[in-house]
């Protein structure tokens, strides 16, 4: 039995209040997707695409990031090389280690999304203000750089 602090606590906690905020970002972001020569890509895929952030990455270290099966990973990665948004190398002397980078189709899709999050940080700015925004930014950098692995 949840008693009522736990219950409001529950319903007003940080993790839950970002994961509504990022699924409301998303389907936003998915449903403008729709409007371009985007709009066959699975939003997974998409998801794994934004979490490269515009780097040349091994394969490895994408699904070690994104907390899922090394098999997820290659499934996303192998059907973004399908739509040419990705590409993937063999790591100079390695038999194993596969670099992962992001194609011309993908930097079009980067300036897309680009503009799509300047959006929602600007409706951010409108409800916080632009020093409330800064400060919301610098809490997540400090919080990313205190929890990483």
């Amino acid at each position: 039995m949840i008693d009522k602090r736990d219950g409001d606590f529950l319903g007003q906690n940080i993790k839950g209040l970002m994961m509504t905020l990022l699924a409301q970002w998303n389907q936003r972001m998915d449903e403008a997707r729709a409007e371009t020569e985007f709009a066959t890509v699975r939003p997974a895929d998409i998801r794994v695409f934004a979490q490269l952030r515009g780097r040349t990455i091994k394969l490895s270290d994408i699904h070690r990031e994104m907390g899922f099966s090394r098999q997820a990973a290659q499934q996303s990665v192998d059907r973004l090389v399908a739509q040419d948004m990705l590409s993937v190398d063999p790591v100079p002397g390695s038999k194993r280690d596969k670099i992962v980078s992001i194609t011309d189709k993908g930097q079009r899709w980067r300036t897309i999304a680009a503009g799509q999050i300047r959006g929602i940080e600007d409706e951010i700015a409108d409800v916080l203000g632009e020093d409330g925004r800064e400060i919301m930014r610098k809490c997540l950098v400090e919080l990313l750089s205190k929890t990483s692995p």
